[in-house]
């Protein structure tokens, strides 16, 4: 087939056998949707931001000496 030549799909194919949907299945029982919570830092990014995880690196290394 040339290059930019496209021929259409024959209609009445199926895109997947009834074992691959089957599998879909299964996959979608094994892998639900759960709630995440997160923590925010007050700037907006995920906690700890780089900010606090410097600030905690100062701390640490304050309270060792």
């Amino acid at each position: 087939m040339p290059p930019g030549e496209h021929t259409p799909p024959i209609s009445g194919t199926e895109f997947a056998s009834a074992q691959d949907v089957e599998d879909a299945d299964d996959v979608l029982f094994a892998h639900p949707p759960r709630p995440v919570t997160r923590w925010m830092c007050g700037c907006g990014e995920p906690y700890p931001c780089p900010e606090v995880r410097f600030a905690h690196l100062v701390k640490h290394a304050r309270v060792a000496l």
